[in-house]
């Protein structure tokens, strides 16, 4: 029933990701030049190869993370959220990594390795929780191992990890607002949030995990 429930928030979201990731491939490939008539600055060919292919693996992640991976209820208010921003953040990375006109450097290379990291640290996360639960001897325990044993939420430091590099080679400044803002959402409003679930649901087991593990950055907080 709540796979039900949740296809059509899910269809939504996927239907305006796919869309930004389509405009924002015809940008990088030819956007710059037919429609806006030579205005803008043209970026190097191999940094819009780059932000186009890291644009089309983070769209792939997604809906295996989306359709495979996570099978909790996906309701509208979420999906009303995610869909739009994640259009928003691929938009914007299409923009900057088809008009930055400086030269592809160690900057560069340096967050392509933080978006590999970021992207395996999101998903890697994922596989390990969906494997435990997958056993029916682990139905209603909490799972602390692998990842998670590190910090309670790998998966939103892998989120800011990758998009701190996609904004890297996308290119420029405004691009790393959008892993500051997507930090402090998580810091101030979803973990927050997520952890009063969990204390709720699992009760001492979470509360103990807490106490030995943080919650975001591994040694800090």
């Amino acid at each position: 029933m709540a796979s039900d429930a949740s296809s059509a928030p899910k269809a939504f979201v996927t239907v305006l990701h796919v869309s930004a990731v389509a405009v924002g491939l015809a940008f990088l490939s030819f956007g710059v030049h037919t429609w806006f008539g030579g205005d803008l600055p043209v970026a190097d060919p191999l940094r819009r190869a780059l932000v186009g292919v890291l644009a089309v693996v983070y769209l792939a992640r997604l809906l295996v993370t989306q359709y495979v991976m996570v099978k909790r209820p996906f309701p509208w208010d979420e999906a009303l959220a995610v869909g739009p921003w994640v259009a928003i953040l691929q938009l914007t990375m299409a923009w900057f990594g088809a008009t930055t006109e400086a030269p592809v450097d160690w900057v560069v290379w340096a967050g392509v390795g933080l978006y590999v990291l970021g992207s395996w640290l999101n998903t890697w996360s994922e596989e390990q929780r969906r494997r435990f639960k997958k056993d029916p001897a682990h139905r209603g325990v909490l799972f602390t191992g692998g990842l998670f044993s590190l910090v309670i939420h790998p998966n939103y430091l892998g989120d800011v990890l990758l998009f701190t590099g996609f904004a890297m080679v996308a290119g420029g400044w405004w691009p790393l607002l959008a892993p500051v803002i997507m930090a402090a959402m998580f810091a101030f409003m979803h973990i927050p949030r997520l952890d009063a679930h969990l204390e709720d649901h699992y009760g001492d087991a979470f509360r103990a995990y807490a106490r030995r593990t943080r919650r975001f950055i591994p040694g800090v907080w």
